[in-house]
């Protein structure tokens, strides 16, 4: 058997490394984490749909325009909608609302930094809660003071009369 000399060890170290690694061989891979389940949304399209919808009517019944907004738990949006007369603007404002109304006001240094441009203290944003768990919000803008809540509130209403139907 022919002996190694010190100086080709790392030689053959290194070549060996190589071919380990072009042989695609799978022994030094990590094996891949399984996708993530993602869990149910809290508040399903179909009844954000309701809540805008219930919303709309209320704001129709006022002869008034406004934007609505219905985020999930987490602030992210769920469906959105403004009716003819309403700025775009408006939207923006009701997602504000929306996400404001799912944080706590003493956070309120923390949420401008994490929404900049998209939080307003004022007031039209409702929680949205099933069983006293946060499942979402409401957030309505374009309307005059106080008004914007009660439309928020007349959505929420059609929503929890479009789940106890289901529940039957």
């Amino acid at each position: 058997m022919k002996s190694l000399r010190l100086a080709e060890i790392p030689t053959i170290a290194i070549t060996s490394l190589l071919l380990i690694l072009a042989s695609d061989y799978s022994g030094f891979a990590q094996t891949p984490a399984p996708p993530p389940t993602l869990a149910p949304p809290l508040i399903s399209l179909a009844e954000a749909r309701v809540i805008i919808d219930g919303a709309v009517a209320f704001t129709r019944d006022q002869n008034l325009n406004m934007a609505v907004v219905v985020v999930d738990a987490a602030g992210n949006l769920v469906s959105a909608d403004k009716m003819d007369g309403t700025t775009i603007n408006n939207t923006r404002f009701a997602e504000g609302k929306a996400n404001l109304a799912n944080e706590r006001p003493d956070r309120y240094f923390g949420i401008m930094n994490m929404y900049p441009g998209k939080v307003y203290l004022v007031g039209g944003g409702v929680p949205v809660t099933v069983d006293r768990r946060l499942v979402g919000a409401v957030g309505v803008a374009g309307l005059p003071q106080g008004v914007d809540e009660k439309a928020a509130r007349a959505g929420i209403a059609a929503w929890e009369k479009f789940r106890q139907n289901i529940k039957k």
